[in-house]
C-alpha cells in the first residue's frame, strides 16, 4: 500500500534562464508541469504566467534570473527570482489593469488574473515573485 504524503514537495525544477534560452525553458516548464499534474488550460496558464514573469526579468533587469516549479499537496508553485532594481510598490504591482494606450505594465496584472495567489517580495538585490495554482 502506497501512503504518499501529499504535503511533501514533489518533482521540483530549478534552473537559471537568459533571453536566448526561452524556448528550452518553456519546454522544460511544460514537461515538469505535466509531471506535476497540470494539463490543458491549467498547463497553458502556467506557461503564460511563467513567460510574463521571465519576460519582466529580461526587460527590466540584467537579462537573467532563476525559476523554480514544484508541487506541494494540491498546489503548484512557480517562483521567479531576479537581481534587478526591485519593484517600488510590490503590494500594489499588477493590481489594476493598465490602459491599452500604456507602453507596458500588463505582465503582473495578467499574472494576478491567471493564478490563485501571487506574492511579490523584495530581495537584496532584486525581487522574488511566487505564484500558486490550485489543482
Amino acid at each position: 500500500m502506497n501512503t504518499r504524503d501529499n504535503t511533501r514537495e514533489q518533482a521540483s525544477l530549478a534552473i537559471g534562464f537568459t533571453a536566448d534560452g526561452l524556448y528550452a525553458l518553456r519546454a522544460a516548464l511544460a514537461a515538469h508541469g505535466l509531471r506535476l499534474g497540470l494539463e490543458g488550460a491549467m498547463l497553458g496558464r502556467l506557461l503564460v504566467v511563467a513567460t510574463e514573469l521571465v519576460t519582466n526579468v529580461i526587460r527590466h533587469c540584467d537579462g537573467h534570473g532563476h525559476i523554480r516549479l514544484w508541487r506541494t499537496g494540491e498546489s503548484i508553485y512557480c517562483e521567479v527570482i531576479d537581481n534587478g532594481p526591485g519593484i517600488s510598490d510590490p503590494e500594489r504591482a499588477g493590481r489594476e489593469p493598465v490602459p491599452l494606450s500604456g507602453d507596458s505594465g500588463r505582465g503582473l496584472w495578467i499574472v494576478r488574473q491567471l493564478t490563485d495567489e501571487c506574492t511579490i517580495a523584495p530581495r537584496d538585490p532584486g525581487t522574488s515573485v511566487t505564484v500558486i495554482f490550485s489543482i
